[in-house]
């Protein structure tokens, strides 16, 4: 059974209901704001300095024929190492003051997103990790191009988008990735119905996170969502 191809289907048809999210259609026709684009790039500066480390953190619980990853995974994780400033350039590029970050918090919906693996990882599965993965590695590649043309139209110069950039283009190499990391570890419709699960998990965590940053963006100018949908 091709397990790659069945998670595959389950991600399009979970993708179309993400990128019909009012905040979707937000960026992709140009409406966006600066404040919100700004408060969503804090976001994923959070959310994107801790994945790396986290990545790295399910490794130890890989037995058996599943050790055969973690040379692959340890080298995914170090090649996300350094996104986060990605984020703060970007944001420095739109002239937000980013020296405090450090010391700041996310948003309770930011730190969710974060606290799911570390959770399922430790407590479910860490076959469920792959869920939480593929989301995050697949969302780039499928929206990022139109994300970044909305973005243009609603101002943002493209020198702040570099982080939406190098995701719809480096995540290419790492969706072929996620073909080997299904193929070894899940095995079982089982684990199967456990990524799926843990898919639409982090696919709901990530949208509350998105609502939650443009809603305080819009705060930030007067604004309510319902004012600008």
């Amino acid at each position: 059974m091709n397990y790659f191809n069945l998670l595959k289907n389950e991600w399009q048809s979970l993708s179309k209901k993400v990128l019909s999210q009012p905040w979707a259609n937000r960026i992709v026709s140009g409406k966006v704001t600066r404040a919100e684009y700004c408060s969503l790039l804090r976001e994923i500066y959070f959310h994107t300095r801790e994945n790396p480390q986290i990545q790295a953190a399910v490794t130890p619980y890989f037995r058996n024929n599943a050790r055969t990853v973690v040379k692959g995974f340890l080298k995914h994780a170090i090649a996300e190492t350094g996104h986060d400033q990605l984020a703060l350039q970007d944001l420095t590029t739109l002239g937000v003051e980013t020296a405090d970050f450090e010391k700041q918090r996310p948003l309770p919906a930011t730190t969710a997103l974060l606290a799911f693996p570390f959770y399922t990882i430790q407590y479910e599965s860490p076959i469920r990790y792959l869920g939480y993965l593929f989301f995050l590695e697949f969302l780039p590649t499928q929206a990022g191009p139109q994300f970044m043309r909305g973005l243009s139209d609603a101002g943002i110069p493209i020198e702040a988008m570099t982080f939406l950039h190098d995701h719809s283009t480096i995540d290419m190499g790492h969706n072929k990735l996620m073909e080997k990391y299904v193929e070894v570890l899940i095995t079982s419709e089982v684990d199967l119905e456990l990524v799926v699960d843990a898919l639409k998990v982090t696919a709901d965590l990530y949208v509350k996170m998105i609502n939650d940053s443009f809603e305080r963006g819009l705060a930030s100018e007067g604004k309510t969502v319902h004012e600008a949908l």
